[in-house]
């Protein structure tokens, strides 16, 4: 036949003409629709038609070799593609050999690389021998050594560059190009696991700018994104490709692919298919570069760990936050993911759209700048600031004002951020005072300034609430008790002063805070407050009755003057819970072993002792008792009393609190020559805490402390019994005094033998000064009554000092004669031989003739009295006989002996000053008005805080 052209060819195969070669793939769907057509078996008129497409075919087959100038490329692409099949999937049986093929394979890469035409090539051999490149070394260890030492990352390298050259936003992932970037990108993760290998590719900076450029490039090739940013975990192995990777602007570009994941996806449970599912494939991307991302900055442990990157870190806090890129290290990828592309308003994290849009707008920039001008933020990120966050106060990481809105949030190390709070707050505490001193002289507030008292108020606030919701956080403070302490003299600035005593108020309950605190000698700025900012007084006083608890406290409390402020609280409040809670206070100080008795004797200054059992008893009584108006034996307190008092403590309050403000180390110490300021009622006696004309007019008064008045009073008598000339009507009102006392207590008498006091009245009876003996006897006679007193006065010489006292004072012979026959009624043996060696029974018996009864309002009464004597001596069973020899021998005894002399004794000489004891009580009994005062009460001009003019 004569000799086809290829457009006849081309003609019978119904492919247009003129318009160059066609491809052989054309051709041979071409040849195979027409074949199976006009195909005999099927179409018995088709069998020339058959014949003529059969003859074109081949004359097109056998047409294109003869036109191929050399081996055919087809060809050496089916002998690469078979290697790469082999290899794997027989990796294992394969490993152990070393590629032999890599010089040719490493010649064809550079000859394809250095064509000129390779874009433009029918069949480019550049993507298989890529491939195969990548599976050799991904089989074994071997050939990726082998590939490095025959320069093979070298000609690599160039490949890549060439084909990331290309690259634009219409590239499309069939392109040559784009899959020779691929391989190429897998090669490299492979090799970066050797060392040689990694030193090779650090010297070869171009690779990490391509790396970047594909990533670029990304968004219409994410498949080979995927594979340039596993590149990029494998290359985070080296803390030097680490550097260069972010050093090239790597994070702008894996930052911005976390943007474009969804959640939702992820969590509806749909059957995912990669291929088709454009979403599925960012969102895999995505979770590759968070993976990539938490690689170079060294976050991962174990068998992904990397080294640590501190300068990777940072731009990562920077531009992730903090929080977030703490994730990186603890949180699964989806979850890092979730959270990154949410809306989150917590103490930790402010995170929504105008967050997200303003970071993906600055890597964008960043990523322009990078591939336009080759440089970028100086700081890489690191200085990143949203603007949202740049209007709040973030401290230790935390958002503060977020924080304070759920102080019950979980922290996740509450200590941590406690320091980084008291640390905020020192570096404004000076500033805070400077700021308010000049705010005050100039009564203008800056404007730049303005924002900081807020914040400082922000951080307290904070630290109290860290400190009342998380225990143990607390023991942070310690060291820092002079700063918050501090901030109690912020005058002007309430709310400061405020949340600084409340974060004090919550640390006292820590024994180890208290403890700091005394150690700071800081409490003069506390003790201000009582006056300073009268809205804090109970929370200031709960404060102090906590600390109260420690004796070193008490100590340094009382020098800097806490008496001062707190007798002004108790005397000028008008708040009732104060005055009870300064009771209260001044209860456990009295309290302290060591200062309490120098708090007591201080404050015995101002008021009298009852104040300070009260306080300790009842506070509430304690501030009843000092409205009140009380004339009994243990207080007499009017209006005149309280007022001098309470117009003292101000004025001295006052004065102190302005010293310490110029000064809070100023000490107070009352005057030497400081008088009682209540003036201990004038003219009156008082002994024990008791004054003596009232207590002789109310006998029936409870005493509080019986036993300590009895002390006194016998001390104080005694004392007088001993001297010359004592003052005559003292003398008498003290002997009234004790009679009352054993007469309206008779149970007392019982203390008397064991005080030691006994021989001193006995000894009285003696004294020259016939005032003294007459004071003894009454005072024997009041206590002849009591069994144990009785007992004592028999085992001292009593009969002769008392027949003494009777011949010096007529007047008191009737008494005396009750005594006597009181004592002989309790059978004591000794006490009747003490009368015999006194020669008491002739002495009785010129009474009973009435020689000396004649000044005596009752004679009858007194023989009576003797007579009874008398016979009690005679019932003894030792002595009894000698006194009835003597009685015997006498005429008047025989009158008087058988007498009935009941008849005589009257009542009158033991009449009761009581009915009976009844109970302690400030307020019982007496000439007391309790009633409150008709009067309002007094301003409180401290109603209102004070400023700093006080």
């Amino acid at each position: 036949s004569p000799m086809m052209s290829i457009d006849d060819a081309y003609e019978v195969l119904n492919l247009p003409i003129g318009q160059g070669l066609h491809d052989e793939s054309k051709i041979r769907k071409a040849y195979f629709r027409l074949a199976q057509k006009y195909h005999p078996d099927k179409n018995p008129e088709g069998r020339d038609m058959f014949e003529k497409v059969n003859k074109a075919y081949e004359f097109l087959c056998t047409k294109s070799t003869k036109i191929v100038d050399g081996p055919d490329p087809e060809n050496i692409i089916l002998i690469l593609k078979t290697q790469s099949i082999l290899f794997n999937r027989h990796k294992e049986e394969l490993q152990p050999y070393k590629y032999a093929g890599y010089p040719m394979l490493i010649r064809t890469i550079t000859m394809e690389t250095s064509d000129d035409l390779l874009f433009s090539k029918e069949s480019p051999l550049l993507p298989a021998a890529a491939e195969l490149a990548f599976h050799t070394v991904n089989c074994s260890a071997l050939n990726a050594e082998e590939l490095r030492r025959e320069n093979g990352l070298e000609v690599l390298q160039e490949a890549f560059s060439r084909c990331v050259a290309v690259l634009n936003r219409s590239s499309k992932p069939s392109d040559m190009s784009v899959q020779v970037c691929g391989h190429i990108s897998r090669c490299y993760s492979v090799a970066a696991q050797f060392e040689e290998c990694r030193e090779k590719i650090t010297e070869m900076p171009g690779i990490i700018k391509d790396l970047c450029r594909v990533l670029y490039f990304g968004k219409c090739i994410p498949r080979v994104a995927a594979l340039a940013v596993e590149c990029v975990s494998s290359f985070a192995v080296d803390f030097w490709l680490q550097t260069h990777l972010f050093q090239a602007g790597i994070l702008w570009y894996l930052l911005v692919y976390l943007f474009n994941y969804d959640y939702t996806l992820e969590e509806s449970g749909i059957q995912k298919n990669e291929e088709t599912n454009q979403q599925e494939v960012a969102n895999s991307l995505a979770k590759l570069s968070v993976h990539a991302l938490s690689r170079l900055g060294g976050y991962l442990s174990e068998d992904q760990a990397t080294p640590e990157n501190p300068t990777v870190r940072k731009s990562l806090a920077g531009m992730l936050t903090p929080y977030i890129a703490r994730k990186l290290a603890v949180a699964s990828a989806t979850e890092t993911l979730k959270m990154l592309n949410s809306n989150t308003e917590s103490p930790y994290l402010m995170w929504n759209n105008s967050t997200r849009a303003e970071l993906l707008e600055f890597l964008e920039s960043q990523q322009e700048n990078m591939i336009k001008k080759g440089d970028c933020d100086k700081t890489y990120g690191a200085e990143f600031v949203y603007s949202e966050h740049a209007k709040e106060l973030i401290v230790g990481e935390i958002f503060v004002r977020v924080y304070n809105e759920v102080p019950t949030f979980q922290l996740e190390v509450p200590k941590e951020f406690a320091a980084s709070l008291l640390d905020y707050i020192g570096s404004q505490a000076q500033y805070l005072h400077t700021f308010m001193a000049i705010t005050h002289a100039a009564k203008v507030e800056s404007e730049q300034h303005g924002d900081r008292l807020p914040r400082v108020e922000m951080a307290l606030e904070a630290l109290r609430n860290v400190i009342k919701y998380n225990p143990g956080s607390e023991s942070e403070c310690i060291g820092h008790f002079k700063l918050i302490f501090s901030l109690l003299r912020v005058h002007g600035a309430g709310q400061v002063q405020q949340l600084a005593l409340e974060v004090v108020n919550i640390v006292t309950s820590n024994q180890d805070c208290v403890n700091n605190i005394a150690e700071s000698m800081v409490l003069s700025n506390l003790l201000a407050l009582l006056h300073s900012l009268p809205s804090s007084r109970q929370l200031v006083l709960e404060t102090l009755y906590a600390l109260a608890s420690n004796t070193k406290i008490i100590k340094e409390a009382m020098a800097k003057g806490a008496l001062i402020y707190l007798l002004d609280m108790f005397c000028n409040s008008t708040h009732p819970q104060v005055r009870s809670q300064t009771a209260e206070l001044f209860a456990k100080m009295t309290a302290d072993k060591l200062i309490g008795p120098k708090v007591r004797i201080t404050l015995m200054k101002f008021l009298p002792s009852v104040f300070m059992d009260a306080m300790r008893d009842n506070p509430e009584a304690a501030v009843h008792i000092f409205e009140g108006t009380h004339e009994n034996p243990e207080l007499i307190w009017n209006d005149s009393s309280r007022d001098k008092v309470s117009t003292t403590v101000r004025e001295m309050m006052l004065e102190h609190f302005k010293n310490q403000r110029d000064n809070p180390d100023v000490n107070w110490k009352l005057p030497e020559d400081f008088a009682v300021v209540f003036g201990e009622a004038e003219g009156e006696l008082a002994v024990g805490g008791v004054f003596l004309r009232i207590f002789i007019a109310q006998p029936a008064w409870v005493l509080r402390k019986p036993r300590e008045f009895l002390i006194a009073l016998l001390e104080k008598l005694t004392e007088l019994l001993e001297k010359n000339n004592p003052h005559g009507e003292t003398l008498e009102t003290l002997t009234m005094a004790t009679v009352c006392l054993f007469s309206a207590q008779p149970q007392l008498a019982d203390q008397v033998p064991p005080l030691g006091h006994l021989p001193k009245v006995i000894q009285a009876m003696n004294h020259r000064n016939n005032a003294i003996p007459k004071s003894a006897i009454r005072v024997i006679h009041v206590l002849s009554d009591n069994e144990l007193c009785v007992r004592a006065m028999a085992s001292l010489e009593t009969i002769g000092p008392l027949m003494n006292g009777m011949r010096k004072r007529a007047d008191t012979v009737g008494l005396a004669c009750e005594a006597i026959n009181r004592m002989f009624q309790k059978e004591q043996s000794e006490l009747v031989a003490q009368a015999l060696k006194a020669e008491l029974v002739p002495y009785l018996l010129k009474l009973l003739e009435g020689v000396g009864l004649e000044n005596l309002d009752s004679p009858a009464a007194t023989k009576a009295q003797i007579v009874k004597a008398l016979k009690a001596m005679t019932r003894s069973l030792q002595y009894g006989e000698q006194v009835s020899e003597i009685l015997s021998r006498s005429s008047v005894w025989s009158a008087f002996k058988d007498q009935k002399h009941d008849l005589f004794i009257s009542d009158s000489q033991t009449a009761g000053y009581l009915t009976g004891p009844g109970v302690a009580g400030y307020l019982t009994a007496g000439t007391s008005s309790s009633a409150m005062s008709n009067l309002p009460p007094p301003v409180d001009h401290e109603a209102g805080d004070l400023g700093y003019q006080t």
